[in-house]
């Protein structure tokens, strides 16, 4: 009431007409303000995640198929949220060294991204990507396709659990004895599968 015009304060009929309206306007200014909040990679679930997917052009049953090996019936929120996020990068993005470390931080939360080129395998990169992964997430990415590169490039693309077994004065991201597993190269193990 203080926002009204001093002509119109004091006036009963109009204080009775505006507070006839103000608690559903609130509901709707509530409703507005949820929407925008919701409406995040992070924050969505269930059908604004999917609201998301239509911006994006990637539904549900179209993100199986970045998933390689489809080993459930629904996707949950979590796998469907890295794909939604995967797929707005890769529609945005014109794949320069910067923004292959930024989508791998976006995407998977990397703590390091490691990106090399070989001689030996000109129009190549190979790129590994540490952060901490819990064990189901890092089985799908390692049988998915989830690479953001130029046409005509090829990526040969590893990832690996940041919780590791290792020497400090060799990695200084290692973890010591039964603090963590054995440190596994899975990008080896990927070339030497697809050999």
């Amino acid at each position: 009431m203080e926002s009204l015009p001093e002509q119109f304060r004091g006036q009963t009929n109009i204080e009775v007409i505006i507070q006839s309206y103000a608690e559903q306007l609130e509901g709707v200014a509530a409703m507005f303000r949820q929407l925008s909040e919701l409406r995040s990679f992070d924050a969505a679930v269930g059908p604004q995640l999917d609201g998301i997917g239509d911006i994006v052009v990637l539904s549900r049953p179209e993100s199986a198929l970045y998933a390689g090996v489809i080993d459930f019936d629904v996707i949950d929120d979590d796998r469907y949220r890295l794909f939604l996020k995967y797929k707005a990068m890769r529609n945005s993005s014109q794949c320069t060294f910067p923004e292959l470390v930024a989508a791998c931080k976006l995407l998977y939360n990397a703590e390091t991204v490691y990106f090399r080129e070989d001689e030996a395998y000109p129009a190549t990169f190979f790129l590994n990507i540490g952060a901490k992964f819990n064990a189901e997430i890092l089985k799908l990415l390692q049988n998915s396709q989830l690479t953001i590169k130029p046409a005509g490039v090829a990526a040969n693309v590893g990832y690996f659990n940041m919780e590791f077994f290792g020497f400090s004065d060799t990695n200084r991201l290692a973890l010591g004895f039964g603090m963590a597993p054995f440190a596994q190269q899975i990008l080896t193990e990927q070339e030497e599968a697809s050999t």
